[in-house]
């Protein structure tokens, strides 16, 4: 029961650890402090995109690139925000 518990617990500190991580490599790239929730949140999106595009690549028995299937998701995230 605890290691059940504590599942959720141990998957969100990885998801913040991962996080903080892409938010460090993109500050390392985009120098600029003002950005630094913009580049957090581009992150997060990303983060979250990624698990999408697995998803439907493995629904289509990993047909052709991942990357591409990653592209599209992001290509739907675009879209969405500029709606």
């Amino acid at each position: 029961m605890r290691s059940t518990e504590a599942l959720p617990a141990r998957r969100h500190s990885n998801c913040e650890r991962q996080e903080r991580i892409i938010t460090e490599a993109l500050a390392e790239r985009w120098l600029d402090p003002e950005r630094q929730q913009a580049l957090r949140l581009v992150a997060m999106v990303g983060l979250g995109t990624l698990p999408l595009a697995i998803e439907i690549w493995s629904s289509l028995e990993r047909r052709g690139p991942l990357a591409d299937h990653l592209n599209e998701a992001f290509a739907a995230v675009r879209s969405e925000l500029i709606r």
